[in-house]
């Protein structure tokens, strides 16, 4: 919540996308690879022209045994790389204990950008995610909101010069 919270703050429009709410089937085959298009759900294919839309992302991961969680790995190869290519991609992790979802980090960004994101060099650790809050939700650690603030700001410079290069120079030939 921090994190969208933030991002709205700043002026930037944000979609969240939790693998809880949009409960995305178990994959069994990416889109770019079903055979038959018109099996795809319109709800999919409005999903993918969000990403395909969208000049960055922000992703806010938990750290489950050293590793991303699958319900997050499973909603993003949902859809093929062309969809997240040449944007950049903020990155928070939290953990329960010490470390603030340090391990998850390397993982998360070779997944990031084998999707072909660009990972922005400030990110978030949170550790002790449960103690950052109030009973009301409220984050009550104004370091973890500057963090937020300086990675939301780095990848909206990004998205930026991204798409200014994109309208100047064009894509990268296949």
């Amino acid at each position: 919540a921090v994190v969208s919270t933030q991002s709205t703050g700043a002026g930037h429009e944000v979609s969240v996308w939790d693998p809880k709410v949009l409960n995305f089937p178990m994959l069994q085959q990416p889109i770019q690879m079903l055979p038959d298009k018109s099996t795809i759900p319109q709800w999919m294919m409005d999903c993918k022209k969000e990403l395909e839309e969208a000049d960055a992302f922000l992703t806010c991961c938990a750290e489950y045994n050293s590793q991303i969680p699958p319900a997050l790995t499973n909603m993003l190869d949902h859809f093929p790389p062309a969809s997240f290519r040449h944007r950049p991609v903020g990155i928070t992790t939290y953990s329960v204990s010490s470390g603030g979802g340090m391990r998850v980090q390397a993982p998360l960004k070779v997944m990031v950008t084998d999707l072909g994101m660009l990972t922005v060099p400030a990110s978030v650790k949170v550790d002790f995610v449960n103690k950052k809050f109030d009973e009301q939700g409220v984050c009550t650690d104004a370091k973890m909101e500057e963090y937020v603030d300086r990675m939301i700001s780095e990848t909206a410079w990004y998205a930026q010069a991204i798409k200014n290069h994109k309208t100047s120079c064009g894509l990268p030939s296949a």
